[in-house]
């Protein structure tokens, strides 16, 4: 288990715990206090608990089995930290000839363009809202709301956190999640500059201190969020050099930077999903399901789109009366001219219900059985179930994305078990009975 999944699990157990209520007296089997408990009973949560602690107790003895083991000599970690900065050179010196022979090339014969339209979601969707592994699946909020709410969290962490290798991974995730592409690699390169500074000449002061009103590190550091962060948790710390406020690296050694700096190189964001967004629906007697209604978005042109269209059928002709390879063919098919970023799935089940979902539209067909399974009732999530469209064709390779499958902007989908089920009596879980209404 890498050093992020492991910090993310941590902080899933201790949402888990946070979220469990009141313990429980081992006497009397009564919680603690008269408050009623979140969780109570095994079936409701005692066996995470139980997984859980048992997580938490085998850290505890890798973290005991971890200060056992002979440390690396610095010197050597060092001359490791060299060697790595020269491959990396020589890395990038090999992608920058690799981008200019293929701008060579693209001169010649230039690719068919082709025009993007992001359209959010349908109007049955009140909004597309994100969870992730970090807050926990029921800390559910708009994509900049949650990210807000990650920034909080992990600035909390790196404050209250007595683990500095913790402060540095926190820091790390910051910079990975809450940054654009270019603002984050922007700063990890001036970091990793400025640290192998220290690393490559210890000894040399300038190199263990930045000026706070220095451009460079305003414009390349401090512009990234958790840039900053990430200083103060591998040692420096703010400090006056007369007249001026600085960060001074204030360690005794630097045996820790090597690491650090390879967390910072091979790090990765926080993992954000789009929330499912649950909702069943009874319909009535003779009542057809049908897929959910569009936005007129979804439909009308402006006169831009219009001529945009017009362009794209004049191509389609032009390719139709043209030899093209089988590799031509394969490549026209995966170019779309009008892509969405969501779909909306509605599952008819037996009984007359019908349940509704939000997906992205390249996630696998796999996650819609998860969430289908996740609804379902403990008895029946683990029966053999089919999904099937409405032709009663049935996705073999269960591994393709939704948009890849026709499913996107919104389909409908029919589920059938191997056993015969008709009342809508105990097919969801018990407690999701309670979302069920009538289908307008």
């Amino acid at each position: 288990m890498n050093r992020f999944k492991k910090f993310l699990n941590k902080q899933r157990i201790k949402n888990h715990f946070n979220n469990s209520g009141e313990g429980v007296r081992l006497s009397s089997g009564q919680p603690s206090s008269s408050q009623p408990t979140a969780v109570s009973g095994a079936a409701q949560g005692g066996q995470i608990d139980r997984v859980a602690a048992a997580d938490i107790a085998a850290q505890a003895a890798l973290k005991r089995m971890q200060k056992n083991e002979p440390q690396q000599d610095a010197s050597k970690r060092r001359i490791q930290m060299i060697a790595k900065r020269e491959l990396e050179e020589e890395r990038r010196q090999l992608e920058g000839l690799q981008v200019s022979d293929q701008a060579n090339s693209s001169t010649s014969s230039q690719p068919a363009e082709v025009e993007e339209k992001e359209l959010e979601h349908s109007s049955l969707i009140s909004g597309v809202y994100y969870t992730s592994e970090l807050l926990g699946e029921d800390h559910v909020r708009s994509k900049a709301d949650l990210l807000e709410d990650i920034k909080n969290f992990l600035t909390e962490q790196i404050s209250d956190s007595e683990d500095d290798n913790d402060k540095v991974i926190a820091a790390v995730l910051m910079i990975y999640s809450l940054n654009t592409t270019a603002v984050k690699e922007l700063a990890i390169d001036t970091i990793y500059t400025v640290v192998n500074n220290i690393l490559s000449q210890p000894t040399i002061p300038k190199y263990r201190t930045i000026r706070l009103s220095n451009k460079t590190y305003n414009e390349k550091i401090a512009a990234a969020v958790g840039g900053r962060k990430f200083m103060e948790a591998i040692g420096f710390v703010e400090k006056s050099n007369g007249e001026e406020q600085c960060l001074i690296f204030s360690k005794p050694n630097d045996d820790h930077l090597p690491e650090a700096l390879d967390a910072l190189r091979n790090g990765q964001g926080v993992p954000i999903k789009v929330a499912r967004n649950l909702e069943l629906f009874m319909l009535k007697e003779g009542q057809k399901p049908k897929a959910p209604a569009l936005s007129a978005d979804f439909y009308n042109l402006s006169p831009a789109e219009i001529k945009a269209e017009q362009k794209n059928k004049t191509l389609q002709v032009d390719r139709m009366l043209t030899l093209r390879t089988k590799d031509m063919k394969k490549k026209d098919e995966t170019v779309s001219n009008y892509r969405y970023k969501y779909t909306l799935i509605r599952v008819r089940l037996p009984g007359n219900l019908l349940m509704q979902g939000v997906f992205g539209c390249y996630e696998p067909f796999s996650a819609v059985r998860q969430f289908v399974a996740s609804v379902l009732s403990d008895s029946l999530a683990v029966s053999e179930f089919t999904l099937r469209d409405a032709t009663g064709q049935s996705v073999e390779d269960e591994t393709t994305n939704l948009a890849q499958l026709s499913l996107a902007p919104a389909a409908l989908l029919h589920l059938t078990f191997s056993d015969n089920i008709t009342g809508p009596e105990g097919i969801v879980a018990d407690e999701y009975v309670e979302l069920i209404r009538e289908l307008d």
